[in-house]
């Protein structure tokens, strides 16, 4: 019996994988990882949105961590907010969380500002800017740890949702995505409206000529495209994907940050194709001012994306409608964790019930 889909998900590019995945993990016990990096690229004026300030951008990782875990932010006074009071994309992320039972964990994949929670160490440290093409330290030691805690959460649960929260991470993606010749133009996401491109893409060819690579030279070596210019977050994450893929469906949850993730995993471990698919938000997919579809198709025809419909269009909160407008988009593996609990209730979680949480969560932390 095929599985019908509920309204609240929508399926781009192969559907036949992915109702094959889907009919395997639906009504299945599933688990969230979130693993959290920085990189000091996002300090770069104009780079990222993700935080009030370029200097704060340093500390939304940690504090999307503590809001998933305790629910409340430790490191820095307030909540990650872009500049105008639009709030985390972590608020979707923990209604998905309350309203499913799916156990969730953070990995550190190398913080500056340690989040005041309990994690899995992958033994990174924080990213130096990819204008150095120097830019992440212990790239093979994350990665297989990553692997090591993939196999150890595919013991244990029938499918793994990953995700990430690196603020500057699309700039990071895309010079990895150009190192491994996936991408020849700009297709990366921004957590403003106004995508800044241009910035984007003059950094990146910065980026690659200080590690002296041609674009698509390391096709075949994503970690060491990382190395040169890529985030801390990626090493780790594609290790668990690696490392969990072998022997259950994985979830990549996650925007345009996540495509050097998969198209890292691809290269290391083609025969993993067809046992994940991107998890993702409706604000994604039909953002004018990138592709996720377009990045998906040149990374490979048998990676799915699956995204949820939430819609913000008639919250009471500007902040919240702002995500309607163009802001944010994903993050902290909000697209991800919400398709990750409509398929373990089987359905019984839909888009207005993860928005009915979110609106009750974000009074909480907004103190409204």
């Amino acid at each position: 019996m095929e599985l019908e889909l509920p309204p609240s998900l929508g399926v781009y590019g192969n559907e036949k994988i992915a109702k094959d995945i889907l009919s395997r993990i639906w009504g299945k016990r599933g688990v969230f990882t979130c693993t959290v990096a920085n990189t000091r690229t996002s300090t770069i004026p104009g780079v990222s949105d993700a935080g009030d300030t370029p200097e704060l951008t340093m500390f939304t990782p940690a504090a999307d961590a503590e809001i998933l875990i305790s629910g409340k932010v430790s490191c820095m006074k307030g909540i990650p907010i872009n500049p105008g009071g639009i709030p985390t994309p972590a608020t979707l992320t923990k209604a998905a969380l309350e309203l499913s039972s799916m156990p969730y964990y953070i990995v550190n994949g190398g913080c500056e500002v340690i989040p005041y929670v309990p994690y899995f160490d992958m033994g990174g440290e924080c990213g130096e800017k990819i204008i150095t093409g120097k830019s992440v330290k212990n790239v093979r030691t994350e990665y297989e740890k990553g692997y090591m805690l993939g196999e150890m959460l595919a013991r244990a649960y029938d499918f793994v949702v990953i995700s990430e929260s690196v603020a500057g991470g699309t700039t990071t993606a895309l010079a990895v995505l150009m190192a491994m010749g996936v991408l020849k133009e700009n297709l990366v996401s921004s957590s403003s409206p106004n995508n800044p491109k241009e910035l984007k893409s003059k950094l990146v060819s910065e980026a690659l000529k200080a590690a002296g690579i041609e674009p698509g030279e390391l096709k075949d070596d994503p970690l060491r495209a990382i190395e040169c210019v890529g985030d801390p977050m990626m090493p780790a994450n594609i290790g668990i994907l690696c490392g969990a893929a072998k022997s259950v469906p994985v979830i990549v949850g996650g925007g345009t940050q996540m495509a050097a993730v998969m198209a890292g995993a691809v290269a290391l471990h083609p025969e993993l194709v067809g046992n994940f698919f991107q998890g993702t938000t409706r604000w994604l997919m039909n953002d004018p001012n990138s592709s996720m579809s377009r990045i998906m198709d040149c990374i490979s025809d048998s990676i799915p994306i699956v995204y949820v419909n939430v819609d913000y269009g008639s919250s009471p909160y500007e902040g919240l409608q702002a995500y309607e407008w163009g802001f944010i988009k994903e993050g902290v593996g909000c697209g991800g964790a919400s398709v990750g609990a409509i398929i373990e209730s089987a359905g019984r979680i839909t888009h207005e019930d993860l928005e009915a949480k979110v609106h009750e969560i974000y009074k909480g932390i907004m103190g409204f």
